[in-house]
């Protein structure tokens, strides 16, 4: 599916109807994956109703300026809106890394009159929020020592597909200067923190300061579980998805 946006298009993965009225799960990637990621378990969720993985700008089949600046978190917000308005319904939303960010430049900009719930998977609200335990996605200052990092991590989170060297350091430049920690106890939509107790890319304490930050939200731990949740048990993945998909449903309903 295309969603055109101001700027060009965004290529988007689907599975179920998108004129189907039901609520609707949208799937967001992380900083250096596309949506890809999420083909396992699109299938599956769309028992639920129709689901959608956009491919952000500077993926894919996406709209890819060549400028860093483009990728600043605003820019992915304007890409969520535009795929969220395409739908019908109310909307769970599920941010996997940098998608956490992404949903909450959204939440910032936007609100939560769309979204009957929030998944916050493998996040933070702020890189260095923690002091010592900093979101380690990259390390490099410019562009090109982002790049370089970039394939290795690649390979390290066996990301089958990834982004182009310019949206990668340009997110990255992005999103480490991002804080959302004042906004957390703004989020008045139902909100599920899942995180991984042996993610190195980012330390489960930053899962802590969603879960006691944001009203009612709910903290769920995997044990032994690293940075992709959802490729480490898949299966277990898609009943969490599920399970708080119907719990937000009820409320709605």
């Amino acid at each position: 599916m295309i969603v055109t946006i101001p700027e060009g298009a965004l290529e988007c993965l689907g599975a179920g109807a998108v004129e189907d009225r039901r609520p609707s799960v949208v799937l967001l990637h992380g900083i250096q994956g596309t949506a890809t990621i999420w083909n396992p378990l699109m299938p599956g969720l769309s028992c639920l109703g129709p689901v959608m993985a956009p491919h952000l700008r500077g993926r894919a089949g996406s709209y890819s300026p060549d400028r860093p600046e483009a990728y600043g978190l605003t820019g992915f917000a304007s890409d969520l809106h535009a795929v969220i308005a395409g739908l019908h319904g109310p909307v769970l939303l599920v941010g996997w890394s940098m998608g956490c960010l992404v949903s909450l430049e959204y939440l910032r900009i936007h609100g939560a009159d769309r979204l009957m719930g929030l998944m916050l998977v493998s996040g933070t609200p702020c890189i260095g929020a923690t002091g010592g335990n900093d979101a380690n996605w990259f390390h490099g200052d410019t562009p090109e020592q982002v790049a370089h990092e970039a394939a290795q991590r690649a390979k390290r989170l066996q990301l089958a597909e990834t982004a182009t060297d310019v949206a990668v350091a340009g997110s990255w430049l992005a999103v480490r200067a991002a804080d959302f920690r004042d906004f957390l106890p703004r989020i008045d939509v139902p909100t599920m923190v899942l995180h991984g107790s042996e993610d190195s890319e980012c330390p489960v304490a930053h899962a802590s300061i969603f879960a006691r930050s944001i009203p009612g939200a709910k903290l769920r731990i995997w044990e032994g579980c690293g940075h992709v949740p959802m490729t480490y048990a898949p299966e277990r993945f898609a009943r969490e998805v599920a399970d708080f998909f119907h719990i937000c449903q009820s409320r709605v309903a």
